[in-house]
């Protein structure tokens, strides 16, 4: 097996981990406070929200630069890796519009 697939899946899957550990943390943490819409977040949310952005971005970079090692052809497998990049970009514009404005950069 050459090693540019395998780094992909390792990441790919590093990816896939990652977001299911997310969700299951967001679901504990959603159980743990009171389930309220208008509820403000704190200084503290927002700075552990922009990290988390930083950190997905970073991943998704690194997604796409690992793609571009992949085969040049373009096959069902890599286009599925695109299109989960795709996924993950969209995820990211969503939690980037539920910062606060006041506290936008």
């Amino acid at each position: 097996m050459r090693p540019a697939p395998v780094i992909f899946l390792l990441m790919f899957c590093l990816a896939v981990s990652t977001c299911f550990a997310g969700q299951k943390a967001a679901a504990s943490s959603q159980q743990a406070q009171p389930a309220s819409r208008n509820q403000q977040m704190s200084d503290e949310d927002v700075q552990a929200l922009r990290s988390d952005l930083a950190r997905m971005k970073v991943l998704v970079q690194q997604m796409e630069t690992n793609l571009a090692f992949v085969d040049t052809t373009e096959t069902p497998l890599k286009h599925q890796f695109q299109l989960e990049i795709d996924m993950w970009k969209a995820v990211i514009h969503q939690m980037e519009r539920r910062l606060p404005a006041a506290n936008a950069h």
